[in-house]
């Protein structure tokens, strides 16, 4: 009986001694017991479909994520309105934007919610991705960040590339350069509690066979936590003029979380883009309004009786036009709506241990 019971504390033991062991080499953080780990943080990403569709509400901090899509389908405008939203989340935080492709527009930028005043915003040029590692770093170990915009992984080359003539590049070095960078950036993420995202897109299949691909190495796979999909969904634009005088002032897109390491993925998000503040179509920015309608539906947030929608504060409005009007006019409605569809995905949420990534040698 004695035998037995010593063979039952042993392993116990043991594994607290290893512990200590590897916390003593490794430092702190690197081994996780089930006790420590927390509900995710996340940072919305101003579409209450999108939060809704990533089942947590939005970027989770401390991991890398990717939103790839087609030029000009609004990546970048998401960008955007997750760090305004960064910014109204964590108010004693900055947020950063590493522009590979120097097109970054302030004036959208502003447009759309974002601070773009020295103090709470950072904006920087990169000449390679040995560059953009080194930034990375140098911001997230300020500990000043709650979010940091890569822009993007397909305007990105290697210092060799770029000091170099095509002809004397090393095939595969480029690729090489921004593996180890993507792997580098997804412990830093981790270490100083940042939300980093990588914008990419997709480019044309020079085999001529199957769709489009993403630029990049197969390392974003392995080492982001999301990846949302954009693309136009085919509704027509929204205009406003008539015949040759017609101007569009917005676009609906379709974003799909793709891979997710948090929650259920393979979920879609439809949402406009207003490029115009109109009296018709409401002001610049996603369209939260007619999102709170869908998720309000979706959800089963509102009770229907024909056209009259009966809300949680007690209101009633007749019309999908009014009830959107009553959401522009009271943010706070909106906002319940949103908390109220997400509490009912929750059960869609996992548990995941970090992985931890290394920088890598050259191959």
């Amino acid at each position: 009986m004695a035998d037995k019971k010593s063979s039952i504390l042993k392993p116990a033991s043991s594994l607290k001694a290893l512990r200590e062991q590897m916390t003593k080499t490794y430092g702190d953080g690197r081994v996780t017991r089930r006790d420590s780990v927390k509900d995710y943080e996340v940072i919305p990403t101003g579409s209450m479909s999108l939060d809704h569709a990533m089942r947590v509400g939005g970027w989770v901090r401390g991991r890398t994520h990717e939103i790839i899509g087609v030029e000009g389908v609004g990546k970048t405008t998401v960008t955007i309105t997750s760090m305004a939203s960064a910014q109204r989340t964590f108010p004693n935080e900055a947020v950063g934007y590493i522009d590979m492709e120097q097109s970054f527009d302030f004036a959208w930028a502003e447009a759309n919610g974002l601070d773009t005043s020295d103090e709470r915003f950072i904006h920087m040029f990169p000449d390679n991705s040995e560059q953009v590692s080194d930034m990375l770093r140098q911001m997230c170990q300020t500990g000043l960040f709650s979010m940091l915009v890569v822009d993007s992984i397909g305007g990105m080359e290697s210092k060799q590339a770029f000091e170099k003539g095509a002809e004397e590049a090393v095939m595969g070095r480029n690729a090489q350069a921004i593996t180890r960078m993507v792997k580098h950036v997804a412990t830093l993420a981790r270490q100083y509690n940042v939300a980093i995202i990588f914008v990419n897109q997709y480019r044309a299949n020079l085999s001529g066979m199957g769709n489009d691909v993403s630029a990049g190495p197969k390392a974003l796979r392995y080492n982001t936590t999301m990846k949302v999909e954009m693309r136009r969904t085919g509704e027509p634009t929204l205009k406003i003029g008539s015949g040759e005088n017609q101007e569009e002032v917005g676009r609906q897109v379709r974003a799909k979380v793709t891979r997710s390491k948090v929650a259920a993925q393979g979920k879609q998000a439809e949402f406009w883009i207003i490029n115009q503040n109109t009296e018709e179509y409401g002001p610049i920015g996603i369209d939260q309004a007619d999102e709170a309608v869908m998720i309000g539906d979706l959800a089963g947030v509102f009770g229907r009786r024909g056209s009259w929608y009966d809300l949680p504060d007690g209101s009633k409005h007749n019309g999908k036009d009014n009830l959107k009007a009553y959401f522009r006019a009271n943010p706070g409605a909106m906002e319940e709506v949103r908390t109220i569809a997400l509490r009912a995905v929750a059960d869609e949420v996992t548990d995941e241990v970090d992985t931890t990534f290394e920088p890598e040698d050259d191959a």
